[in-house]
């Protein structure tokens, strides 16, 4: 691995813009007005098609820069009409020479389907996002930017085929250009569920700074057995596991349950990315803010937007695991991705404010409550010891 460039060595985050790259589609959702899917030959009455976009690379790029934070994005688009919308959707971030067409392809797109009180499924077309490979993010989209944000490689093939080698290769030169990264999942589908996801973040984890899956994708990427969302009582070992690969920062989303964040015990590793002593060897937990529930379409985005910008603004990791709760509540509270997300500041008042927190128990009984942040922190840390998963 090559060292950091003198120049940007201690260089702050929010003096360098975001580059978030990976998937990117328009996501199309009709308004629903009853809680059952239509039987064959039958004709339910919707309401009006919402048309916005969705992927990763928009959800994360448009949290952000809600957030108050530069932002650059990379992504591919099909040379259709579609693709033309696409661009167009994305203008209020300003000029995105990433964002490119490709010729002869179809550009992503999700239906949306989320009726009253039930949870969101999702029709998809991967499209021109199943092409992307390393090559896609070019030099001049890494060039001054602070991180790399990537996300979604589970309906991404081309990039995680051979182990994830194009994936890799991608992290390991924004790595070596001194960019802070993080990586984050989506849904592994019945197609993708057999491939050998523990490679991929065996070979991705040294040039990880953050990698945030949920815990059902995480336990589908390393085939750990099936359990309910209330159920997390693995996630400590989970993350074990993770640290033994060599990952730096793990967060990981549980839902209604909140958000876990951990941090390694090897100085080294903290020291690679920048991060002062203070975030070793940490375990956290919080619970959800309590939310006007509209559309929870992008909440995990923007609440690992919410911990990236905290991270890159030099955050304590309590601050940092609040602020991304605290987005992602706010994005809850609209019809779309991110447009509930508000700037950092005004969180901040909010949650100053004395922003309720919904009720959960911890992930466990040796846990201690912080009355002064709303955290719970493990009383034992973790090590980077291996599990055997």
């Amino acid at each position: 691995m090559l060292p950091l460039a003198d120049s940007q060595r201690d260089s702050p985050g929010p003096e360098r813009p975001f580059l978030v790259a990976g998937h990117v589609c328009l996501d199309l959702t009709p308004e629903l007005h009853v809680k059952q899917f239509p039987q064959p030959g039958e004709l339910i009455d919707s309401g009006l098609l919402r048309v916005s976009t969705g992927g990763a690379v928009s959800n994360v790029g448009f949290a952000l820069s809600r957030l108050g934070f530069q932002v650059r994005l990379c992504g591919l688009v099909g040379d259709d009409w579609l693709g033309e919308l696409l661009i167009k959707a994305l203008q209020p971030l300003g000029d995105q020479p990433g964002i490119r067409m490709a010729p002869g392809q179809v550009t992503s797109y999700s239906i949306v389907v989320a009726p009253p009180e039930c949870d969101r499924t999702f029709l998809h077309c991967s499209g021109v996002n199943s092409i992307f490979t390393s090559a896609d993010v070019r030099d001049e989209d890494l060039h001054g930017a602070g991180w790399l944000h990537f996300g979604y490689p589970p309906i991404m093939p081309a990039i995680t085929a051979d182990n994830g080698r194009e994936l890799t290769a991608l992290f390991r030169r924004a790595s070596e250009l001194g960019l802070r990264t993080s990586l984050d999942f989506c849904a592994i589908g019945p197609d993708a569920a057999s491939f050998n996801w523990r490679a991929l973040l065996r070979n991705c984890a040294p040039y990880v700074t953050v990698f945030a899956p949920s815990i059902q994708e995480l336990r589908v990427a390393l085939r750990q057995s099936f359990r309910s969302d209330d159920d997390v009582s693995d996630v400590r070992v989970l993350v074990r596991g993770l640290f033994g690969m060599g990952f730096t920062i793990v967060a990981i989303k549980l839902g209604s349950r909140g958000l876990y964040l951990a941090s390694t015990d090897v100085p080294a590793r903290l020291t690679r990315w920048r991060l002062p002593s203070d975030w070793g060897a940490r375990e956290l937990w919080a619970p959800c803010f309590r939310a006007q529930f509209v559309n929870a379409c992008g909440a995990g985005d923007c609440t690992i937007a919410g911990l990236i910008a905290s991270i890159a603004n030099g955050s304590s990791s309590e601050r940092a695991l609040s602020m991304a709760l605290a987005a992602g509540a706010a994005s809850v509270e609209a019809p779309d991705a991110s447009s509930g997300v508000r700037s950092m500041a005004e969180l901040q008042a909010r949650m100053a404010a004395g922003w309720e927190r919904l009720p959960a128990e911890p992930p466990g009984a040796d846990w201690n409550f912080d009355s002064a942040t709303g955290v719970w922190s493990g009383r034992k840390a973790l090590t980077r010891t291996e599990a055997r998963l």
